[in-house]
């Protein structure tokens, strides 16, 4: 949904041509009612406030699909003690489920709760893994706002219809299961009822953990309080990079067994029960239920002082990132390991007060690229003391002070050499949406020299308040590009205001030109309900390598959807931001 200003300010779309599909409309009435359900309660948040909480790669961690440490079948489901073996526990479709969990309604980010429809969990949760973790800070919005909301549950991947309303439980711990009033076909089994857990829970949380969003992650992870293994060993795993660790390990201690033993013996001797996690240590080595490195590590760990000299393990590591539990364990035996060049959700550790500033901030810059922290908290580490240094990072930080400092003073001359100084570097950086988010309103209320108020109004189209800016052009004074952007951020056809080159441009005035490409596979994919689906496609497509002919299909998509805000931000970026993803 797209943020409206004051009705007299706003500029509604040029008119657009309408798909022929007679169930595709349908189906985008769905979200339509969402939307004005939305404009009726609450307007759309960024993820990050919505979840009350700071919000790329990890595609190269190992540890979150390590099948020798997760076990699978978090949501198994049995025939209740005596029953007979078409039995099956139930409960009401109200009731909560792991897959519909979420931080928010639905509505307030203008989808509707039925978004995934006929689409099963596997090929969601498939669509959800190929997500590109780095992308435009648009699509990344996106994206929260799908792995955070509160929708229905996908359907399970079942090969016969289910007749009735109810589901089968997906929580082990459920100990008042509803009586199944209309008895399921005598030939679908309890398992096969509810193969979608925990797949898609688990794709959603593993691709925020991967956007760095360990917080949000957590959050989705937390009221569920299940005994599912491996959703506690998530967890912990979450808690370790996030300093959490005396918290989680309450889950890991108390009882099912997680069978994970490394994970036991650390929360044992966390918890000060120093001999169990001794001899646990000794039975799990002795069985060969611990690696050989595993293994020396803890023992390490368990025995040795870490002040004293040779007290790392004696055995190299295992190649690739380390989990997060080994990458603790190293640090506990005074071998830690730098979190800058490790996947950016290892950057949280960096931010528990136990490390310099320098270092804090660089962990803050990788979180806020990443969509994973606001920036005010970036910018309150900016500002924690004067940069004692000179030289790459400490430039930055000492030009966004003095921009900071002229914007709070109100003084223009010295913002728009404050701009003109720091602009270059936050580019550098790739910081310009997390800075035009802090600082365009104030600037769009200064007088600033010519220079500055280009870089100004270039700033401000990568805000929030992108269409106020665009409001405020003179076309007088303004160049043909800059009124071609003008025209994006307004919704209208750019080709009508102003040229910019370039096949991205070019490919940006298609989608918001007057026959906009709509592909016959995305109104087939809507006719059958599948809106989720689609959403999910797009932004692959759209987060791969820059192609003119995507980025065309993608916007006029996007638009068709009306999905117009995040198409807008989308085409504003990809021409302002010099790059994709």
């Amino acid at each position: 949904m797209i943020t409206r200003h004051p009705k007299a300010q706003v500029t509604r779309p040029a008119p657009r041509r309408m798909l022929g599909v007679a169930a595709m409309a349908m189906a985008l009435n769905a979200a339509a009612m969402a939307q004005a359900q939305a404009q009726e309660t609450d307007p759309p948040q960024n993820p990050q406030q919505a979840a009350n909480a700071p919000l790329n790669p990890l595609s190269a961690i190992d540890w979150l699909r390590d099948d020798a440490r997760r076990l699978p079948g978090a949501y198994p489901v049995t025939p209740p003690a005596g029953g007979s073996a078409g039995s099956i526990s139930v409960r009401a479709l109200d009731a909560l489920r792991p897959e519909a969990v979420g931080l928010f309604p639905a509505a307030r980010v203008g989808l509707p709760e039925t978004i995934w429809g006929p689409t099963p969990g596997s090929q969601l949760a498939e669509l959800i893994a190929a997500l590109p973790a780095d992308m435009l800070p648009a699509l990344r919005d996106m994206s929260y706002r799908l792995l955070l909301a509160e929708f229905a549950a996908p359907l399970p991947d079942v090969q016969h219809p289910v007749r009735t309303p109810l589901r089968a439980s997906a929580d082990p711990g459920d100990s008042a299961p509803v009586t199944l009033e209309a008895a399921l076909p005598a030939d679908l089994s309890a398992e096969a009822a509810h193969t979608a857990a925990p797949d898609f829970l688990l794709a959603r949380i593993d691709k925020l953990v991967e956007f760095g969003a360990l917080d949000q992650a957590a959050a989705l992870l937390d009221p569920l309080g299940s005994d599912a293994p491996v959703l506690r060993l998530r967890r912990f795993d979450i808690g370790l990079l996030l300093g959490d660790e005396d918290r989680v390990c309450e889950t890991i201690i108390a009882p099912p067994p997680v069978g994970d033993d490394a994970a036991m013996i650390f929360c044992l001797a966390r918890s000060g029960d120093w001999p169990a996690a001794a001899q646990l240590h000794e039975t799990a080595r002795d069985e060969g239920r611990l690696t050989p490195y595993m293994a020396d590590l803890l023992d390490k760990f368990l025995h040795d002082d870490p002040t004293l000299p040779g007290s790392a393990t004696i055995l190299p590591p295992p190649p690739g990132t380390p989990d997060p539990l080994t990458w603790r364990l190293l640090e506990a035996v005074g071998d830690a390991q730098p979190s800058l060049g490790m996947p950016v959700a290892y950057a949280h550790a960096d931010l528990r007060g136990t490390q310099g500033w320098r270092t804090q901030i660089e962990a803050a810059e990788r979180l806020t690229r990443a969509g994973a922290m606001a920036p005010n908290r970036l910018l309150g580490l900016y500002t924690e003391r004067s940069a004692a240094a000179s030289g790459g990072i400490w430039e930055r930080v000492r030009e966004v002070q003095r921009l900071d400092a002229a914007l709070r003073d109100g003084d223009g001359a010295a913002a728009s050499e404050a701009l003109l100084a720091a602009w270059p570097l936050i580019q550098a950086g790739e910081l310009e949406v997390a800075m035009a988010t802090l600082f365009s309103q104030p600037l769009q209320q200064l007088e600033l020299t010519p220079q500055a108020a280009r870089v100004a109004f270039r700033a401000g189209l990568l805000s929030e308040n992108y269409e106020t800016v665009a409001l405020g052009l003179d076309p007088e004074r303004a160049s043909a590009e800059e009124r071609f952007l003008a025209a994006i951020a307004r919704g209208m056809d750019p080709a009508e205001a102003g040229r910019m080159p370039g096949q991205l441009a070019g490919a940006v005035a298609v989608a918001f030109g007057p026959e906009p490409p709509v592909s016959d596979e995305m109104a087939d994919r809507l006719a059958e309900g599948r809106l989720g689906e689609v959403i999910l496609r797009i932004l692959a497509d759209l987060g791969g390598p820059g192609d003119p002919r995507v980025l065309a299909n993608g916007l006029a998509s996007l638009r068709a959807l009306g999905l117009e805000d995040i198409a807008r931000r989308t085409a504003l970026e990809s021409l302002l931001l010099e790059r994709n993803g």
